[in-house]
């Protein structure tokens, strides 16, 4: 009877925790075994707070999106502190706060994963969550007794759309079994309430994230016209022109008010030379796209828009910490552990310097955007 009962209730919290969807959805295994599991780690889930302001900022994903947005937000000057205005003041707008970021080097990429395993991507999802809301760490993953200790994050960024697509639902099931309603930020929300008040957009992502991007839409921006686009080209500016050749053949005579970018790689001075170049209308081609794109057209990058979203979370919800020093960031990658489970292991500020070389050289050399494809 007991079983029964908890069937019912995952039942129940499937179909409500999906926005209003008439599809009834059911969790995965894990969420359920997790919520089963009373004594252990759901204890973690039940003690989650959303009001205080202790607790990290946990930056959730893979390496380089991580790493990206969280130099965004360490660097971040847009505002006042006092009142909110926007404008810079020479002060950190997250000053005091702590982030806590996750490399999920075990799993990534996640676009593989996604294609290849559902499943798994949605319980990688939960797992990285649960990660960041725990207080523990290691400095070495074969050696069970390095613990270190490390905040509970009091809010979680998701860095990647996937991440959002495949496990968001998962992670809003299990907390609100423990009766709990977790801060989350996606890229994807993010973007598109930043797109409120347009008519059509393109988001260039893998399609495997469509799913993600239209259902968001529907529910935060009714009427919004969304088309995910996926170009194989690589190089930053054929790719552009690649997404607007593919816009025109799905939508004839359609004209677009913004590009919705889904990787946190491409070169952005590279896409605003392309559109200058465009509006100059040297080719007919270049004639035909500037038909296409409005005369109030814009790029809407995604670290721009999650930094924005948890300053206005953070601020609403009276979160800060108010603690007067720099933003500090603690860094940690999944590896994996004795018993064949991923857990967190704290690197060093000259590790995470030589990642982020290797990528700023890599993007330099090759000028790509990365996980674009669902065929990379």
């Amino acid at each position: 009877m007991k079983k029964l009962f908890f069937s019912i209730a995952v039942l129940l919290l499937a179909c409500s925790c999906h926005h209003g969807s008439d599809v009834v959805r059911d969790t995965i295994p894990f969420v359920k075994q997790i919520a089963e599991d009373t004594t252990g780690i759901f204890s973690l889930v039940q003690q989650y707070r959303t009001g205080g302001t202790e607790g990290s900022i946990a930056i959730i994903g893979e390496t380089e999106n991580c790493l990206r947005l969280a130099a965004q937000f360490l660097s971040s000057d847009r505002v006042d502190n006092i009142d909110g205005r926007p404008g810079a003041d020479r002060l950190p707008d997250f000053a005091g706060e702590v982030f806590d970021v996750l490399l999920d080097t075990y799993n990534e990429p996640f676009l593989r994963m996604a294609v290849s395993s559902p499943d798994s991507l949605r319980e990688t999802a939960v797992r990285d969550v649960l990660m960041a809301l725990d207080s523990v760490a290691y400095a070495n993953a074969l050696d069970q007794r390095t613990r270190l200790s490390k905040n509970r994050a009091k809010l979680f960024v998701l860095s990647s759309s996937l991440l959002s697509s495949y496990g968001q639902f998962d992670i809003d099931t299990l907390f609100k079994m423990a009766e709990r309603e977790p801060l989350i930020l996606s890229p994807v929300e993010a973007a598109l309430t930043a797109a409120k008040g347009l008519s059509r957009v393109a988001v260039w992502a893998p399609q495997a994230s469509k799913p993600a991007y239209e259902e968001a839409a529907a529910r935060l921006c009714p009427g919004l016209e969304v088309t995910v686009l996926s170009p194989s080209e690589t190089d930053t500016r054929s790719a552009f022109r690649d997404l607007l050749r593919e816009f025109r053949a799905a939508r004839p005579n359609a004209r677009l008010d913004a590009l919705i970018l889904d990787s946190f790689s491409v070169d952005m001075e590279q896409l605003y030379a392309e559109k200058e170049h465009i509006y100059r209308k040297i080719t007919e081609e270049d004639m035909a796209f500037d038909r296409i794109l409005t005369p109030g057209f814009r790029f809407i990058e995604p670290k721009d828009c999650l930094v924005s979203a948890c300053y206005r979370l953070l601020r609403e919800k009276n979160l800060f910490t108010h603690n007067i020093a720099y933003p500090a960031a603690r860094y940690f990658q999944t590896e994996e552990a004795a018993d064949g489970n991923a857990v967190p292991v704290e690197i060093g500020a000259d590790y995470v310097a030589g990642l982020m070389a290797a990528l700023d050289g890599k993007r330099n050399s090759e000028d790509l955007v990365v996980h674009v494809s669902d065929h990379d």
